[in-house]
């Protein structure tokens, strides 16, 4: 009975308004701890049981944070965010300026842009002819338009020949002329391409301009107006003496060699009117009809100069073999195909899905349409062919 009287009295108003009164704080704390120290623990209490709840509070918000942003990658790897591959437009070929023929003679000629051409390898194979088949548009995917005969070329493939590489350099000068003179007598011998670029940056005619040469073998390429297949007879062909590798990305010829290539590309596209998108490489062109895979040769994957050629990056172009013509890619092509071939691939992917959701079909079944048409179209060139077919030059 007295102690609950003790603590009754302690808790009366008075002890605050008499602490409250006291200047020295220490000497306010004895105060309030000899008459009130119940008051005292229940503060204590009290801090306490805020710092736990705080404290129970942050660990609470922790996991379940932690299972939003779990759950929130889990969605995000089950459904990617499609995103659209950056469509890049394609201006009209610019006119290229005249180049005319300056001086010829039994063993070179000379062009009045600098070129000069040695002919002393020149070896006739037979006249070209050859079908083109006219653009359908994306929805038209039964057409069987037939093929239209023509003898112009239409475009360039670049190739290199990947043969053995000395050192570019003045000690191995005679390997280098050794090197070279047998890589033109083979050349010359297959018939392989209309014209070779030495290390030296010398400019070989091989194949006469207006003769067919066995450079592209199975290859696909498509203009604003025309399809063309197996490019030995509609595109000419120019190689560089020189060699790649997978995914390379930075060219390995010198300077004189594009200097040369330059030239002899603004001849033969004024020459010819020939467009700039139609100048491409082996490696976006080459096709193998037996598994429907592209890239069955990947030389210039990735690392043609297009530019000091003075042409656009026609890596950026989708594919025709994959849009037109049905054909997949595997895991080798992407292996040597590098960043910017592989540029040419996504746009393709991205128009094929985008027809077959115009026609409304699936990308499997429009495959087998473009497919079948494909081969429909290459028994009419293999008739005019006299059923022959040619693997063409260059290597994986």
């Amino acid at each position: 009975m007295t102690n609950q009287r003790s603590i009754q009295l302690r808790s009366k108003p008075w002890i605050e308004w008499c602490a409250n009164r006291i200047d020295d704080p220490m000497v306010r704390l004895k105060f309030l701890r000899t008459l009130n120290p119940s008051a005292v623990n229940a503060t204590r209490t009290r801090r306490r049981w805020v710092w736990r709840f705080g404290m129970a509070t942050v660990m609470l918000l922790a996991v379940f944070g932690s299972i939003i942003i779990v759950r929130a990658a889990a969605r995000a790897r089950i459904s990617p965010v499609a995103i659209r591959p950056k469509l890049v437009h394609h201006p009209p070929s610019p006119a290229v300026a005249p180049v005319w023929l300056v001086d010829k003679s039994p063993d070179s000629e000379t062009y009045s842009n600098g070129l000069r051409i040695d002919t002393r390898f020149e070896s006739p194979s037979h006249p070209r002819a050859y079908l083109a088949f006219p653009v359908d548009r994306p929805t038209d995917i039964t057409s069987d338009t037939a093929g239209v005969r023509r003898t112009a070329p239409a475009g360039i493939v670049f190739h290199t020949t990947e043969s053995p590489q000395l050192p570019f350099e003045a000690s191995a000068n005679s390997g280098l002329k050794q090197v070279g003179e047998s890589l033109i007598e083979y050349v010359r011998r297959r018939h392989a391409y209309h014209f070779l670029i030495d290390r030296f940056g010398r400019v070989y005619r091989t194949v006469p301009e207006s003769d067919e040469a066995d450079h592209a073998g199975p290859s696909i390429w498509r203009d604003d107006d025309w399809l063309y297949l197996n490019l030995n007879e509609s595109f000419l062909g120019v190689s560089f003496e020189t060699k790649t590798e997978p995914g390379q990305e930075d060219p390995t010829v010198s300077p004189a060699q594009i200097h040369s290539a330059a030239m002899l590309t603004e001849m033969l596209r004024g020459r010819y009117g020939i467009p700039a998108g139609n100048c491409v490489t082996h490696a976006q062109v080459s096709v193998n009809p037996g598994n429907m895979r592209v890239g069955f040769h990947t030389d210039w994957a990735s690392s043609f100069p297009f530019a000091q050629l003075g042409l656009p990056d026609n890596y950026a172009r989708p594919l025709p073999s994959m849009t037109v013509c049905g054909f997949e890619y595997d895991a080798t092509f992407l292996e040597w195909a590098g960043t910017r071939l592989y540029a040419g691939v996504e746009l393709a992917e991205y128009e094929l899905a985008r027809s077959a959701a115009a026609s409304g079909v699936t990308v499997g079944e429009l495959r087998k349409r473009l497919r079948k048409r494909y081969r429909a179209r290459m028994a009419e060139v293999m008739e005019m062919n006299g059923g022959e077919a040619s693997e063409g030059a260059g290597t994986r």
